[in-house]
């Protein structure tokens, strides 16, 4: 075989993988021994005299078991065998991944470069499907694909990037029994909703599995690296932890990366990776995305930072994606920017002009028409002045450039708001801004800029509307008018916090159909405050439920979280990257028809739109046929040995219900049974009420019903929490709705003496006859004394009351 032949053509492939599998059988079966000596489940044949076909290659002495076998075996993926060909070529050392193989009753043991993988013999002769969920062709053939090499899958929001995952996860989890398998989501919100929604998927037992956050002490989080299997946790956790050596990345086998596109930079996706690859250990990587990028360049960072060695894209006009897509309708309105507006945006051009110029002179920029200027630009323009200052510009000029780039980008993000959110946000703006110094010292003299300041306080001060604000109320009157308020839920995004404010407060004024919430990240500023992840959730569950029929999101909507399905998506801002765009329109359109609505002002927010949705339909021809042709990727060794090729099973997947971290198993009513060998059917029926064993109907009263009681204090009793306590007391309550009331108390519900002594020593009105079931009348207040001692003595279920009920 001519391995350093340069045609291609001429080699043979799959030759090539079959002598590298012949030479690694070979080397395993020279130690084969008699067969009386070998393990009975290697030595079993059929009725027929053939060979257990999953063993035939593994036949080994149990004497030799956990031993190493006498020679090394070499085994290499295709990758490997061709790479070590080639440094031969070149006349470079090789040095060869030893891969020893031990052979157990339960597995193989294979060491490559440095790290410890175990594999199931068993279990690597197939791969599993969940036969519970509809069958896919394209999430079937993603996974087929991503099970054997480093895959960046890139799906439309709702379209099952996480179904993708758990199969890969649940594979790697069946044929590496000691391997562990690590889920990254950039956000505790998505790893929480990540995790429940894998469960739901392959349901792995949540023995094995856990979430951890930055809100779990390392301590902790090192107790769980050593006893769990399945990890969903935040890219910066994992990255400190494998930095501190609490996650072994040598147990690695399977590591999962969501909302991949941040694959930038030194974000912790990225030092994660570095980490792993210095180690150096053979794992399986998986990045999903909704896109990976706006530009090509963009892609082609994400693909090196991740290690990907096949991209897998598909969009919704695909062939075998557009079955399961229904229909989006994408409106594109133009809305005309209001007198008032334009006025402003015709003084700031005034100011922003001389500021171009002075740049241009200075020969740090380019000559262009200003109005189609963004402040992008201005910021690549900085940043190649710093990498390399024009060598005619003397020193102290440094910092004269530096303050123009400063006042130019600040004045085109005000000109931005300007055309996308209206005249009060870009007010607020410029009045932030005007307090910085820097800004304030440079140009805050300049008599054109404080004139548009004036005008646009006097035009708020008027009310000036906002044409996109007059616009967008228009479209959810319409929308909710044929909709039913009900069931419909509708989605607003903004790019901007503050025009958040604006939006809310016009939706306040739709009356009772519009029950809006806003939905924004947890930074605060000056003028507005953050949700916690704690509000942001609760919002999300109403919105489920709705208690919300209509949110105004910020970005924190765009990405991953599981809002639910609804019919309408205005965009009020259009002019955001085509990724932000296709993760707002995924919003939309996978259960039923949806619509999305994007609004663009007149000019160059229309202009930027429609330019950014050219160039992403010219990136997505770059991205079709695997990027083949486009992008340059890595090698992925296989992590399954050729040895093994595994065949798809179906399987309906027996999974539990999921039960978060941190709570209970709480069992049903109907398990616990308060049944007593003295109490009679009444009795039984009585506290079947509470507990669930008597077949009449529960009552759930409300304890604002007896509001009498409410207005007398009362003495406080310490006693146990439980669950049923609340209806128990309000059936109390009840019977005492006229101050007084007459108490049966069984014989049987009554404390023995020492039991009861501590508890019941100022109780007056508990009967004394132990042989017969006494009738007698009580004061309302006293009597709830009586209930506490009764519930502490007799254990029974009870809340922490106190004063006013």
């Amino acid at each position: 075989m001519a391995l350093g032949s340069n045609n291609d053509e001429e080699f043979d492939w799959e030759a090539a993988v079959a002598e590298i599998d012949d030479a690694c059988n070979k080397a395993v079966l020279h130690t084969t021994l008699h067969e009386d000596a070998s393990p009975s489940f290697l030595n079993n044949d059929d009725d027929n005299g053939v060979k257990n076909p999953i063993y035939k290659t593994l036949e080994l002495n149990k004497n030799k078991v956990g031993k190493k076998l006498d020679k090394a075996v070499r085994q290499s993926t295709l990758d490997k065998f061709v790479e070590v060909s080639e440094k031969h070529s070149e006349g470079h050392q090789t040095h060869h991944a030893n891969i020893t193989t031990t052979c157990g009753d339960d597995n193989v043991l294979y060491s490559m470069g440095g790290s410890k993988t175990n594999i199931d013999p068993i279990a690597a002769q197939t791969w599993t499907y969940p036969g519970n969920v509809p069958l896919r062709d394209y999430q079937f053939l993603i996974v087929k694909t991503a099970l054997f090499s480093n895959t960046l899958v890139s799906l439309p929001t709702g379209l099952g990037k996480t179904l993708i995952a758990a199969v890969v996860m649940y594979n790697y989890f069946r044929w590496f029994p000691a391997g562990k398998i690590v889920f990254t989501a950039p956000s505790r919100p998505l790893v929480l909703q990540q995790i429940e929604a894998c469960h739901n998927i392959v349901g792995i037992p949540q023995e094995w599995t856990i979430d951890m956050t930055g809100q779990m002490n390392p301590a902790q989080r090192l107790g769980f690296w050593q006893s769990k299997r399945v990890f969903f946790v935040t890219p910066q956790v994992l990255e400190k932890d494998i930095q501190s050596g609490s996650c072994l990345v040598k147990e690695l086998v399977c590591f999962v990366v969501d909302e991949a596109h941040r694959a930038m930079g030194n974000y912790a996706y990225c030092v994660v990776v570095r980490e792993i690859m210095a180690v150096p250990v053979q794992l399986r990587i998986l990045a999903l995305t909704a896109t990976p990028g706006s530009k090509q360049a963009t892609i082609q960072m994400v693909i090196d930072n991740l290690q990907i060695s096949t991209l897998e894209y598909r969009n919704e006009n695909d062939p075998d994606v557009r079955k399961y897509v229904h229909n989006k309708n994408i409106d594109l309105i133009t809305v005309a920017m209001g007198k008032e507006s334009v006025n402003v945006s015709n003084l700031l051009l005034e100011v922003i002009t001389p500021v171009v110029q002075k740049l241009c002179s200075l020969g740090v920029f380019y000559s262009k028409d200003v109005t189609t200027l963004t402040p992008f630009e201005f910021l690549t323009a900085r940043d190649k002045f710093r990498q390399s200052p024009p060598a005619f510009l003397a020193q102290p000029q440094y910092g004269e450039v530096e303050a123009y780039f400063g006042a130019a980008i600040t004045l085109f993000h005000i000109y931005k708001l300007l055309f996308s959110h209206g005249i009060r946000p870009a007010l607020e703006m410029l009045q932030q801004k005007l307090q910085q110094g820097s800004f304030a010292r440079f140009i805050g003299r300049n008599e054109t800029l404080w004139q548009v300041k004036a005008f646009m306080q006097q035009s708020v001060r008027h009310g000036a509307p906002n044409p996109k604000i007059v616009k967008m109320k228009e479209i959810i009157m319409d929308h909710f008018h044929s909709k039913d308020a009900g069931n419909s839920r509708v989605i607003i995004f903004t790019n901007f916090r503050e025009s958040v404010k604006d939006i809310m407060g016009c939706l306040a004024t739709l009356g009772h159909a519009v029950k809006a919430m806003e939905f924004i990240g947890q930074s605060s500023g000056k003028a507005s405050k953050g949700q916690s992840q704690k509000v942001q959730q609760e919002v999300l569950q109403k919105f489920r439920a709705g208690g919300y029929n209509t949110i105004v999101a910020t970005s924190i909507g765009e990405e991953g979280l599981d809002i639910m399905e609804v019919d309408l998506v205005i965009c009020f801002d259009a002019n955001v990257s085509p990724l932000r765009m296709i993760q707002r329109m995924g919003r939309t359109g996978r259960k039923r028809d949806g619509r999305v609505v994007i609004l663009a002002s007149e000019g160059s927010e229309l202009q930027g739109y429609l330019q950014k949705q050219a160039k992403g339909k010219a990136l997505g021809k770059h991205m079709h046929n695997g990027g083949i042709n486009s992008f340059n990727f890595h090698s992925s060794p296989r992590m399954v040995p050729h040895s093994y090729q595994p065949e798809v099973q179906f399987v309906e997947m027996s999974i539990e219900k999921f039960v978060h971290r941190g709570r209970k198993v709480r069992g049903d009513a109907a398990s616990i049974d308060p049944e007593g060998d003295d109490l009679s059917e009444s009795e039984m029926d009585l506290l079947g009420k509470y507990f669930g064993s008597s077949n009449k109907g529960f009552w759930t009263p409300s304890i604002i019903a007896f509001p009498h009681y409410q207005l007398f204090p009362s003495r406080v009793y310490n006693v146990k929490h439980s669950f049923r306590t609340t209806e128990m007391l309000i059936d109390t309550l009840q019977s005492l709705k006229e101050h007084k009331a007459s108490l049966f108390v069984p014989k049987s519900l009554l404390p023995n003496n020492e039991v009861g002594a501590s508890s019941m020593e100022n109780s007056q009105h508990v009967p004394d006859d132990a042989n017969k079931t006494e009738l007698k009348e009580v004061e309302a207040l006293d009597l709830l004394g009586d209930v506490g001692a009764l519930t502490i003595d007799m254990e029974l279920p009870a809340i922490l009351l106190h004063g006013d009920f």
